[in-house]
C-alpha cells in the first residue's frame, strides 16, 4: 500500500461510518439504505457497481460471524441445492449494474423501498409452481442491490418448510443463503473490476467491528418492537432518497 492510502482524508470518516452502520445493521436492520448514500457522499466519482460491490464485501465479512454461530443448524445440502437459481440470478444482477453510473441509484433505491414495504404482501404470491422463477428474480435483485431481501428469502424457503414450528429454522437457512448470495456477488464484482482496495478494506474492517459491537448491544437490549423498527427503517429510506436525488440532479 502506498503512503497516499494512509494519508487519504476520507479514510477516518469512512472507517467510523462503516463501524456505526455495521452496528446499525445488526441492531436495527436496513443498513444498505445507509451504506449506499454514505459511500456516494464520500466517493462521488465511482460507479453504481463499485458502490454496491465494495459495500457487499463488508456484508460478506459481517456474515461470516452469523454463519459460524449457526453452522450446526444449517441444512448445508438443501441450502446449496436450492440456492443454485438464486446464485445464477445474482451473477446476472451484478453484470447489469457493473458499468452503470450513480444516477441509476435513484430508481434502484425507489424500487428497493417499494419492495421493502410490499415484500410481506408480495411474498404470499411465491408458490411451489413459481419457486424457481421467483428464485432467479430474487437472485437478480440480490446482485442489483439486495436491500431488504431477507423477507423474500424467508418466503421462498417457507415453501420447503411450511410448518409454523419451522420458522426459526427457515430464518437460519435464509440468513445463510443471503450470505452465499453476497459471497457470489463479491466474486462477480471482483471479476468485473468493481472492487477497490481503499474502499472495501476500510469498509470491511468497520463492518466487522460494528457487527461484533452490534451483536452485544442486541443481546443486551433485546429485539425492538416492530413499530420502532419500521420508524427507524423508514428514516433510512429518507436519507437514501435525499442523497440519490441530489446525485441524480447534479
Amino acid at each position: 500500500m502506498s503512503l497516499e492510502f494512509f494519508t487519504d482524508p476520507t479514510l477516518l470518516p469512512f472507517a467510523i461510518g462503516g463501524l456505526l452502520i455495521g452496528i446499525w445493521g445488526v441492531v436495527f436492520g436496513g443498513s444498505m439504505f445507509l451504506s449506499v448514500p454514505f459511500v456516494q457522499i464520500l466517493f462521488p466519482g465511482i460507479s453504481f457497481g463499485q458502490i454496491v460491490g465494495n459495500i457487499k464485501v463488508g456484508s460478506l465479512f459481517r456474515g461470516i460471524g452469523s454463519t459460524w454461530s449457526t453452522r450446526k443448524h444449517i441444512d448445508w445440502k438443501d441450502c446449496f441445492f436450492y440456492s443454485i437459481p438464486l446464485l445464477i440470478g445474482t451473477v446476472v444482477g451484478v453484470s447489469i449494474i457493473s458499468q452503470l453510473s450513480q444516477k441509476w441509484i435513484l430508481p434502484a433505491i425507489i424500487f428497493a423501498i417499494i419492495l421493502s414495504e410490499a415484500a410481506p404482501y408480495t411474498a404470499k404470491f411465491i408458490t411451489k409452481k413459481t419457486f424457481y422463477l421467483s428464485s432467479v428474480i430474487t437472485g437478480i435483485y440480490a446482485g442489483f442491490l439486495g436491500a431488504g431481501i431477507g423477507v423474500l428469502l424467508v418466503a421462498l424457503f417457507r415453501l420447503k418448510h411450511p410448518e409454523d414450528t419451522q420458522i426459526s429454522h427457515v430464518k437460519t437457512q435464509a440468513r445463510f443463503i443471503e450470505w452465499l448470495l453476497v459471497f457470489v456477488a463479491v466474486f462477480a464484482h471482483i471479476v468485473t473490476g468493481n472492487i477497490i482496495l481503499k474502499i472495501w478494506l476500510v469498509w470491511a474492517t468497520g463492518s466487522l467491528i460494528g457487527g461484533f459491537i452490534g451483536g452485544h448491544i442486541l443481546n443486551s437490549i433485546g429485539t425492538l418492537s416492530g413499530r420502532i423498527q419500521k420508524v427507524i427503517l423508514r428514516t433510512s429510506f429518507v436519507f437514501a432518497l435525499v442523497v440519490a436525488i441530489v446525485k441524480f440532479i447534479a
